[in-house]
Order: C-alpha cells, then sequence, then structure tokens
C-alpha cells in the first residue's frame, strides 16, 4: 500500500510540475510577420522577447514544439516589447495561458501593438504613433474624438497617462457621456490616451523614460494641437503614480496643462517644496485642480494626499481652484469613483450658471468666462438658466423677468425660439401681477398657433383668477368665450362650465350662465374640471 500510494503521488505531482511536450500555432496577420514567443519559463526565454523565434509552418502560420511546465503563460512579439500581438484584447493585452492538457494551444494574432488596425479590433477610436526624437522610440497614441467632431469648431483635450489601462476607456466613457446635449455638464472633448511602456522610468525620468517629459510637452501637445482643432486648454488625468507625475508637470516651466485629477497620488520627498514655490508664484490662467483619496487605499497613499490638500489650503492663490475629495473604494476603483466629479470640477465654470447671481450677470459674463477658461463657444440651453425662474418669481421683478423673456427668444432656447404667451403670463401670474396675466392670455388668444392647446386649457383658471381678483367677472366671461372659439372643441365643455361658474357665482351675464350651465348637463362626460355635484351646486344658485 506503501508504494501505491508513493506512485500514485508521484504521478500526481508529474501531472502538475513535470514538462509536457506541446505544439503550439498563431496565425498572423501578415506574411512578412517573423514571431517570437516569451513566457514565465526557460522554454520561452524567460520574458526575453526576442530570444525564442517561432517557425514558419506556412504564409500565414507560426509553429513550435516546446516542453513546457503547467501552467504556462506567454505573449507573441516581433522581437521587442513595442511589437507584442494582440490576440484577446487591446487594452491591458494579458498574458495567454495553457493550464493543462486539454486547454487550446491554437491562437490568432489579429494586429501588432506596433502597428494597430483598429478595424479588426473593433476599437471606437483612433490609433497614431509618434516617432520620439526625445526618447528615439515609436510611441502610440489612443485618440478619441467627439462623436459629432466639426473641424469647424474647437476642443479642449483630456489627456490620460497609463492609457494601456482601462483608465482611457473609463475617461472617454465618461467625457461621451457628460458631454452629451441633453446633459451638456463639460464640453465635448478629445480624449488621448499615451500608453506607458515602463510606466515608472516614464513618471521619474529614470531609464527609458528619462525624456519622457519632453516627449510629452514638446512633441505629444503640439502633435494633437497640429492635428485637431484644439482650444488651447489641457487636462490631464493620473492615477497612482501617475497621479504624483500630474504634480511634476503642474511645476514643469513649459506646463500646457491648466486641468489636472489626480487619484491615488504619491509624493516625492522634495515634491512639495516644488509645489509650495510653485503656489505661491503662479499668475497665469486659472488651474484646475482636483485631487482624490479612497477609503480603502494604502494609508501612505492618503497621507500623501493629505499632505498635498494641507499645502494648497495652507498657500491659497485665486488662480489655482482646488479640491480634495475621498470617495469609496480601493486603489484600482478610485478612477471610477473619482473621475466623474474630477470631469465636472475641472470644467465648473462651463455648465454652473448658478454662480452668476443674476440672470443680466449671466448674459454678460458666461459666454466670455468660457471663452476665456476654456477657448471655447459655450452652447446655451434652457436648463442651464432655470434656476433664475424661481429668484426671479421670488423677487417679483417684472424687469428681470422681461430680461429672461428677452435672453430666451434672442438665443432661440425655448424650441429653438422665444417662450409663447401661456408661458409668459404664467410667469406674471406666479409673480401675482394680474393685469399683466391677462395681457399676455389675450395675445396667446390672437397668437394660438404658436401656443399649445392643452398647455392653454390646463392653465385657464390663471387668467380666470387674474380676472376676478380685479372684480372684472363680465370681462372674464368674455375673455372665456374669445379662448372656447379658438380651442379644439374637445375643450369646449371644460371651457363652457367656467363660464357658467363665473356668470352664476359672481351674478353676472346671468343668462349666459344659465345656458352654458343647460350645455354642461346636457352634454356632461367625465373631464379634469367638474362633476355632476359641482353642476347641481351651480344650479341652485340660479
Amino acid at each position: 500500500m506503501k508504494n501505491l500510494l508513493f506512485v500514485f503521488t508521484l504521478f500526481i505531482a508529474c501531472s502538475i510540475f513535470g514538462q509536457t511536450k506541446r505544439t503550439i500555432n498563431v496565425t498572423v496577420p501578415n506574411k512578412t510577420d517573423d514571431v517570437f514567443i516569451t513566457g514565465n519559463q526557460k522554454a520561452f526565454g524567460d520574458w526575453k522577447p526576442d530570444v525564442v523565434k517561432m517557425n514558419k509552418q506556412s504564409e500565414f502560420v507560426r509553429s513550435i514544439d516546446v516542453e513546457i511546465t503547467y501552467p504556462a503563460e506567454f505573449k507573441f512579439t516581433k522581437g521587442d516589447w513595442n511589437s507584442e500581438g494582440i490576440v484577446k484584447q487591446f487594452n491591458d493585452n494579458p498574458n495567454l495561458k495553457i493550464e493543462n492538457d486539454t486547454d487550446r494551444s491554437d491562437f490568432e494574432i489579429k494586429t501588432w501593438s506596433d502597428n494597430i488596425d483598429g478595424e479588426k479590433l473593433g476599437l471606437n477610436y483612433d490609433i497614431q504613433y509618434i516617432d520620439s526624437e526625445y526618447m528615439n522610440v515609436r510611441r502610440m497614441l489612443k485618440i478619441a474624438l467627439p462623436i459629432n467632431y466639426d473641424s469647424a469648431k474647437t476642443y479642449p483635450v483630456i489627456y490620460v497617462t497609463d492609457a494601456q489601462s482601462a483608465n482611457f476607456q473609463v475617461t472617454k466613457s465618461y467625457v461621451n457621456a457628460l458631454s452629451q446635449a441633453q446633459f451638456n455638464m463639460i464640453p465635448e472633448c478629445i480624449v488621448v490616451g499615451i500608453n506607458q511602456m515602463q510606466r515608472n522610468d516614464d513618471f521619474y525620468g529614470t531609464g527609458s523614460g528619462k525624456y519622457f517629459t519632453e516627449f510629452l510637452i514638446e512633441e505629444v501637445v503640439p502633435y494633437i494641437d497640429k492635428k485637431y482643432n484644439t482650444s488651447g486648454f489641457n487636462a490631464m488625468v493620473g492615477h497612482s503614480n501617475g497621479a504624483e507625475y500630474n504634480h511634476k508637470v503642474m511645476v514643469n516651466e513649459n506646463n500646457p496643462f491648466r486641468g489636472f485629477i489626480s487619484m491615488s497620488t504619491w509624493l516625492d520627498e522634495n515634491a512639495d517644496e516644488a509645489l509650495t514655490t510653485f503656489l505661491k508664484n503662479y499668475t497665469g490662467k486659472t488651474i484646475y485642480y482636483y485631487l482624490a483619496n479612497a477609503t480603502l487605499d494604502a494609508p501612505s497613499r492618503t497621507g500623501f494626499g493629505n499632505k498635498l490638500e494641507e499645502i494648497c489650503l495652507n498657500i491659497p492663490n485665486e488662480k489655482i481652484k482646488f479640491v480634495k475629495n475621498t470617495v469609496d473604494g480601493d486603489h484600482q476603483s478610485i478612477v471610477p469613483n473619482s473621475l466623474l466629479d474630477g470631469l465636472k470640477y475641472i470644467f465648473q465654470d462651463y455648465s454652473l450658471g448658478k454662480v452668476y447671481p443674476t440672470i443680466m450677470d449671466f448674459d454678460k459674463n458666461y459666454l466670455s468666462n468660457v471663452r476665456e477658461n476654456y477657448g471655447i463657444d459655450a452652447i446655451l440651453t434652457m436648463e442651464m438658466i432655470g434656476g433664475y425662474w424661481e429668484t426671479i418669481v421670488r423677487k417679483k421683478s417684472k424687469s428681470e423677468w422681461q430680461y429672461y423673456l428677452s435672453f430666451i427668444e434672442e438665443n432661440g432656447l425655448w424650441f429653438g425660439k422665444g417662450f409663447d404667451y401661456v408661458n409668459i403670463a404664467n410667469g406674471y401670474y406666479a409673480m401675482e401681477m394680474y393685469p399683466e396675466t391677462i395681457e399676455a392670455y389675450n395675445k396667446a388668444i390672437d397668437d394660438i398657433d404658436n401656443c399649445e392647446d392643452i398647455v392653454f386649457y390646463a392653465n385657464i383658471e390663471k387668467p380666470i383668477t387674474s380676472y376676478l381678483k380685479g372684480g372684472e367677472a363680465k370681462e372674464c366671461i368674455s375673455f372665456l368665450e374669445s379662448a372656447t372659439s379658438v380651442l379644439p372643441e374637445e375643450y369646449h365643455l371644460g371651457m363652457t362650465y367656467h363660464i357658467a361658474k363665473v356668470s352664476l357665482e359672481h351674478k353676472t351675464e346671468i343668462e349666459k350662465g344659465k345656458k352654458a350651465l343647460a350645455y354642461c348637463k346636457e352634454n356632461f362626460k367625465k373631464n379634469r374640471f367638474f362633476n355632476q355635484q359641482a353642476l347641481s351646486q351651480l344650479e341652485a344658485l340660479q
């Protein structure tokens, strides 16, 4: 039994840790492609990208027979890490795995990372490459244009480091959602993703990334500005060590960025001194600086975020708008959890009309401020000025209401034009300006083709009340008769009831009231204004 147990145990150990010969095949996109396999064991070159070359089996198939140990992880390259084969997905380009005898060993390279064919991958953004003179290497950019990109317009640009991760896709999705015309929370933007090859070399200016900042500032930004219609407002989105890199760019004397979203930052020992000096001396255009901590992040990163907040709050600078938020989540989920607020923060002067105390201030300053801050022409919407309505009503300011109406009409904010007379009248009514209400409702009768019948009918008690407040019951009946004559027949029953009610309750035009009441009794059907009991009550007044 001991011998059998030993043999059985040995068999299991061999099946788990022993080497197995496998044939790995890969189909390539081009006949001329040379392919190397690289992975987590000696047979794959121990992750060296140019050691194990695969054999040409046919024009489009490369193959290799290898002794591997499970689990095996590997990738395909053309001989260096700039040219990885994309098999499953582009973002993060995950390792391929063979974990047991039944796992497949035939693969297909859809495209190469140094020459991405976006159509083959079904990407909803463009891939472009820059041959960097500073870094002496070809670097890839992901570029997402607004859905309705118009070469006659200008656009802010949001740059995202660590674009090899999901950060670029999240940023692109949020920007697209928030800039939809229905929401208009931020302007339409161009989003540019920068892949990191050796990310910490790039972020700390060491090794292969010694000149990454020069590449970013002097090559990438000018390239985007030349190729697309940019507004001059650039923002940086950085996560983790990329968040710390944001701060290094901010204090750079050639910094072209004015928006910074920094999530889960680190902080070099000398960075606080540089930031302190910058905060004391900066006098340029407004910088929008959003910093985020996460509740479940490493305490060190939370501490660095708190330290940066302390520095910024202790040295207030009116040219720098700063806020730090703490969001739920960990080191990774902080990105989607905070990015939404970050985007809204850096574009706070685009959509928040409430910062202007009156509609006159908004009209005078908003468009020019957006042009100054973001280099774009803002899109005015009715929703942006809706908050002024409540203020005007509360103040009962006729002059501001008239200014409000003129602003809407001049900019075509109410379905491409100004308010109709019913909505104008309802504004006066809310401010208890009854003569003005009556005047506007009578104009609505004359202009009924430009008013919605149902809106006029549904609000009919407002002009009635306005007439009666002034003791003008007879004039009210004349108004109701005129209104009934221009409204569709489906509203005649309700309008006739109002004639009967005003006449009989206020003892005026009695014969008209009796006739109207008889009509209502004879043609009664369920409606929004009266029932049989109401008719009986009016009948008792005759």
